[in-house]
């Protein structure tokens, strides 16, 4: 949906966003950081990420980083991990949660905006959407679903942003991470036809983390839904 989301949530448009955002004088250090919302994101870099420049240019703190050692190659469901790794240490002392990715995207916002347009949808976790539905071939019976909840919209879950409470952010992620093996490096290849679901036979296990959200988003639906008319956040 056109119109302004105060979350940018792609690389091209965040990037230019980015460089909009500091031609905008007046936003320089107008906002502050909700004390009910924690802004969490994970890098394992160590230049400063689109995300955490936009935050400071706000004056709003930075996020937490989360990022521990890991064997093997990079893959997203070490996001969910750490997720969970955090929100067990207890570090967490607020009822709200934002997760956004690092690199790909910038708030450009009030915090407490944010949190207002969260609760206004009456969810407990709210996730990005795209139009891109990668991996349902491998699910058709998830796929179906989707129709029937919002047969109109033909958008689906973008693991890169969510908003929610802390406590059920933690009970989502957990399920999710039923299907993530710790010890499992191999990334599996992008699942787009019917014969690539032959390279993962025990579907979602060795998939990205948004396809295992994508599996396990029928569980907890309607407490757990998509921001589908990109209120929040925007993605394409």
């Amino acid at each position: 949906m056109a119109g302004y989301q105060p979350i940018i949530h792609r690389l091209k448009k965040a990037k230019w966003h980015l460089q909009a955002l500091r031609s905008a004088y007046w936003l320089e250090g107008a906002f502050r950081s909700h004390p009910d919302l924690t802004i969490i994101t994970v890098k394992t870099y160590r230049q400063k990420s689109f995300l955490e420049a936009s935050l400071e240019y706000l004056g709003v703190s930075p996020p937490v980083v989360l990022n521990e050692p890991f064997e093997g190659r990079w893959r997203s469901t070490l996001k969910v991990q750490f997720i969970l790794n955090y929100l067990h240490s207890g570090q967490c002392k607020t009822k709200y949660l934002l997760y956004c990715d690092a690199t790909d995207t910038i708030i450009r916002d009030d915090p407490h905006k944010i949190l207002e347009l969260f609760k206004e949808e009456k969810v407990d976790l709210l996730f990005c959407s795209t139009m891109s539905p990668l991996g349902y071939v491998c699910m058709p019976d998830r796929y179906e679903w989707t129709k029937v909840v919002a047969p109109k919209s033909s958008r689906y879950l973008n693991a890169g942003g969510f908003i929610g409470r802390s406590t059920f952010i933690e009970q989502v992620l957990l399920e999710a991470n039923k299907y993530i093996d710790p010890k499992q490096y191999r990334i599996a290849a992008r699942i787009k036809r019917i014969e690539d679901c032959q390279k993962v036979p025990d579907f979602p296990l060795g998939t990205s983390d948004q396809i295992i959200l994508r599996y396990v988003f029928p569980e907890f639906y309607p407490s757990m839904d998509l921001d589908y008319i990109n209120r929040i956040f925007y993605r394409n």
